[in-house]
């Protein structure tokens, strides 16, 4: 159809094998492209779409068929400015031929887009992940056990690093309290040893008939008393080691049994693909929809001997 020079008009790319007996026949349809933005803050969504619409055009008194509109996926850069072959045209409303009419519905169709368009996403609660426009839950459950386990494995090892050093100083503080045990231990078997042999020493002194009252027999007294002394208090000495190792283990024990807690809930925290995610539901701005191109789409189809049209552009 002879159209003015003004008239914004595309052609819809062939895409599909000519069926034998069929007729190429290009329909008149509305055609908008716009960038869609969706942006909710408070969930971390900012999500662009580029959204092509095809509607048809109605024969009542309404211009264009916006009950009946399909997303058509199709890059505007596939766009043809003829058609693809000998072909016939379907009947275009005396609207369609006027420059005026696109303005009109450039207008109408921000509006629509703004009245129906709404992006629903899901969102899972422990990783903060969102899906991805169009994805399904069980596509997103899937995905969400990599990054799960990625997840898990890096909360994980944060976990290690923070209990590592306090375990390794226990564990080298309970060595060097065990060295001192074994040193007090074996400072007061030596002093057992020497107290046995100043006393047995006086005993044996005063049985084979020496003088009771002597300088030896004191001095050999004055001995024994001291390393009784020394082997009380060494005594004591291994005692207190022996609580201060006891008192250093079970700080181990209760620090790994800590370390066990807190990484069990971690696991139990971070399951994505077992957890319930959250529908986040968004729509546009007015200011986020941006309308990039209204014309007239020609669209292909074959139509066979009984008259019917099957779409060629898919």
């Amino acid at each position: 159809p002879l159209l003015p020079p003004d008239v914004p008009q595309q052609f819809i790319p062939l895409r599909s094998v000519k069926p034998a007996g069929a007729i190429l026949v290009y329909q008149p349809m509305l055609l908008g492209s716009a960038s869609v933005r969706y942006v909710d803050a408070k969930h971390d969504v900012d999500i662009t779409q580029d959204l092509s619409i095809l509607f048809p055009f109605s024969n009542g008194a309404i211009p264009v068929d916006l009950e009946n509109a399909n997303e058509a996926r199709i890059d505007l850069r596939d766009l043809e400015q003829k058609p693809s072959d000998v072909a016939e045209f379907g009947k275009l409303p005396a609207s369609a031929g006027k420059i005026k009419s696109y303005e009109d519905w450039k207008k109408g169709f921000g509006a629509w887009l703004y009245q129906t368009q709404k992006l629903d996403i899901l969102r899972s609660p422990s990783t903060k992940e969102l899906s991805k426009p169009g994805e399904s839950e069980r596509d997103f459950r899937v995905r969400l056990q990599q990054s799960g386990r990625e997840s898990r494995d890096k909360s994980a090892d944060a976990l290690r690093q923070k209990y590592a050093p306090k375990i390794a100083t226990l564990q080298d503080r309970i060595r060097r309290a065990e060295l001192q045990k074994e040193k007090q231990q074996a400072e007061s078997r030596s002093s057992q040893m020497q107290a046995a042999i100043s006393v047995g020493a006086s005993i044996l002194g005063a049985f084979m008939g020496r003088k009771t009252i002597s300088a030896t027999n004191i001095g050999r007294g004055t001995t024994a008393i001291r390393s009784a002394g020394r082997v009380m208090k060494e005594s004591k000495d291994v005692g207190a080691a022996e609580e201060n190792l006891t008192a250093l283990r079970q700080q181990l024990v209760d620090l790994e049994a800590q370390f066990k807690s807190e990484s069990e809930a971690l696991a139990a925290a971070t399951d994505p693909p077992n957890e319930k995610p959250k529908t986040i539901s968004t729509s546009p701005t007015k200011a986020n929809i941006a309308v990039k191109l209204v014309a007239l789409a020609w669209t292909p189809h074959w139509r066979d001997a009984t008259g019917v049209l099957t779409p060629a552009w898919a």
